[in-house]
């Protein structure tokens, strides 16, 4: 399938959601692409559309070697398609399920150093994610980590978000109850998604609905996490200590920046 005169679909990578992601090749060049259609009865949301769009906008100031760069946005009247870089490796939730299971504390910070400097970046331009999680996260093959997916991604300068949007588990306190969020949430994020680096699991797994899930992000502690790892134990009481702090309810008593975060997993390195 021709997306364009120099984009073609060779096969598809996943399929759910709004959107359609696609391995393509760009016949200009000859390099892969990673395509995201979204999906054609999804094009007469305008609110979905208007996320489509504003997820190009995002991208494409967006200069940083840990976010996947974006090649083009093409729309073709009854569907539209972000055409970006290619990541030739895995997400961060399919490697930790299939490749190395949960990971030592040393990997963890390694590539929490490289997504805490591309939030870092995106916090300096007003922006947050908002649904950083291990799957959002690439590893390519050759050790490159690639932060992905600005879908809800929010400009802090335009004002409260007028829906609830995110993965429930990885939600703060204050975007799960629709509240004003600014860059902290991303940081609360992060700390779950290190919990469930760690550990292979996530915290409040055992909830059975939404409105469980909501009630335990807004009022229980993380839970502690036990490393797998016998030459971490001696860390587990920092890491936990860390995780705690990243994740407290009040966004006022969490690590304030991601160079703050950063600088508390340094020594693990």
């Amino acid at each position: 399938m021709m997306v364009n005169a120099h984009i073609q679909i060779i096969k598809p990578i996943k399929q759910g959601g709004i959107a359609n992601l696609y391995l393509g090749v760009d016949l200009f060049d000859g390099t892969h692409v990673a395509v995201k259609e979204l999906k054609s009865g999804y094009f007469k949301n305008p609110e979905v559309r208007k996320k489509f769009i504003d997820e190009a906008n995002q991208y494409l100031y967006l200069e940083h070697p840990n976010i996947v760069k974006l090649k083009d946005f093409i729309d073709k009247g009854n569907t539209q398609y972000l055409v970006m870089e290619f990541i030739d490796g895995h997400d961060l939730s399919d490697y930790v399920k299939k490749v190395s299971g949960p990971l030592p504390i040393f990997n963890i910070a390694l590539l929490m150093n490289e997504v805490l400097s591309a939030l870092s970046y995106i916090h300096r331009q007003n922006l947050v994610h908002l649904d950083i999680k291990p799957s959002n996260i690439m590893l390519s093959k050759d050790d490159r980590v690639k932060v992905i997916d600005f879908g809800i991604a929010h400009d802090t300068t335009q004002g409260g978000m007028k829906i609830i949007m995110g993965s429930p588990y990885y939600m703060s306190p204050e975007q799960i109850k629709g509240k004003s969020i600014d860059h902290r949430s991303d940081i609360y994020s992060v700390g779950i998604t290190i919990f469930e680096l760690l550990t292979g699991q996530l915290p409040f797994s055992d909830c059975k609905t939404n409105e469980e899930l909501a009630e335990a992000i807004n009022t229980k502690p993380l839970p502690r996490a036990t490393t797998k790892y016998s030459a971490d134990a001696i860390h587990e009481d920092k890491i936990n200590s860390i995780l705690r702090k990243a994740t407290l309810k009040d966004p006022n008593a969490r690590y304030q920046t991601c160079d703050e975060l950063q600088t508390e997993l340094l020594p693990f390195l």
